[in-house]
């Protein structure tokens, strides 16, 4: 089992209110009675359904990669057209990767603008804090960024954002960058030891999700279920009203 105390993937302070981000193999009800008693959110991703009273749950398609294995032999299962824009991204000169960029500003910068060009309302910039990013630049230009959360043992992907819909560029190199991306994700979780990459979710049957769905399945990933599990007091839903009302959301 993947202990609390080893897999606190986020603990955050928001306006004096504290709240928790797990991704876990199981719950064990009596750990998490207690961490109801210290923080006013708590948002748990299990791969074992939960019996949790108090939580809002919601099931979940994902898609996992297992990183026990040898990278040559997880590439191997990607979808073809997959490897072949991995390999157009080593012929581009000026497409640069940086795995663990450190520029956080610029990174949330550029998830924000992404995601208000797609007409969503983004994530707050404390949401990414502990987070991974793995980002492509064109040119010293960030044109894709991917984010994921990192409990040591399992990194689960949180954001996925590129420039693939801005004019006057090749919407092609986004999207070469960003498989390029999720490869060398892959290749760091497997030499670091971790356990697996989780896709996250991967919507099977709504049609305006279809490409994201694809996209993640091109990876060879095994399908499997997740349960979201969600607690929050009444001031925390009070703050989060607050948040959105600014245009902002938390997750």
């Amino acid at each position: 089992m993947l202990s609390i105390a080893k897999n606190k993937s986020q603990i955050l302070s928001l306006f004096g209110l504290k709240y928790i981000r797990l991704i876990l193999d199981e719950i064990n009800p009596q750990e998490i009675e207690s961490l109801k008693k210290d923080y006013d959110y708590i948002v748990i991703y299990v791969y074992k359904k939960p019996n949790i009273n108090g939580f809002e749950i919601k099931e979940q398609t994902i898609s996992i990669i297992d990183l026990s294995q040898n990278p040559d032999d997880i590439f191997k299962k990607f979808k073809k057209n997959t490897r072949n824009e991995i390999y157009k991204t080593e012929k581009i000169k000026e497409l640069k990767f940086m795995n663990l960029d450190d520029n956080f500003n610029a990174s949330y910068k550029f998830y924000k603008k992404i995601k208000k060009q797609d007409g969503a309302i983004p994530d707050i910039k404390k949401e990414f804090l502990g987070c991974l990013f793995f980002n492509a630049y064109l040119n010293n230009k960030i044109i894709a960024s991917v984010s994921v959360y990192d409990t040591g043992q399992v990194l689960r992907l949180k954001h996925i954002v590129s420039s693939r819909k801005e004019s006057n560029f090749d919407s092609r190199i986004a999207g070469y960058a960003t498989r390029r991306i999720i490869w060398e994700i892959i290749k760091y979780g497997v030499s670091r030891g971790y356990k697996k990459l989780d896709m996250a979710g991967v919507n099977l049957t709504d049609p305006s999700k279809k490409g994201i769905a694809e996209f993640k399945q091109s990876f060879g990933g095994e399908i499997f279920t997740n349960y979201i599990c969600r607690y929050e007091t009444k001031k925390f839903k009070f703050l989060k009203k607050i948040i959105n009302f600014f245009g902002m959301n938390i997750n």
